[in-house]
């Protein structure tokens, strides 16, 4: 995953992203390799999961908002809103939303005004989990 934005654009419903401290890496799964090899060796399973965190979920990031917000503050023409504000009407928006901004050619003024909020959260979820990032 290339950026920030990207990983957390990437967080869906029902679709959890952990970090593992072991290979400090970002996927979806909540072991990592190493730790599932070591798990296949000796079939234990940690008490205290102390490697993998798991991201903020998408009930936390409130995709959204953050959307309804976009259009509300930086599109000004009105199809296009109204363009965008129909597709948060779906119960499966962000891709067809984040799809819909790239043919607009907006995608990279979606992330200018709102890649902070994203980025915001991103950090607030390191300090609380005593991880840095550079």
């Amino acid at each position: 995953m290339a950026t920030i934005i990207d990983l957390m654009l990437a967080i869906r419903e029902n679709t959890m992203i952990y970090y593992h401290k072991d290979t400090k890496k970002f996927d979806y799964m909540p072991r990592s390799e190493l730790e599932l090899k070591k798990l296949r060796a000796d079939r234990r399973i940690p008490r205290n999961d102390t490697n993998n965190v798991r991201l903020p979920s998408y009930e936390e990031i409130d995709h959204e908002e953050i959307m309804r917000f976009y259009v509300r503050e930086f599109v000004e023409e009105k199809e296009i809103r109204k363009q965008l504000f129909y597709i948060l009407r779906r119960d499966d928006y962000i891709d067809a939303y984040l799809d819909k901004l790239r043919e607009l050619d907006l995608y990279d003024d979606f992330i200018d005004a709102c890649g902070d909020i994203y980025i915001q959260i991103f950090t607030e979820w390191a300090e609380a989990n005593d991880l840095e990032f550079k």
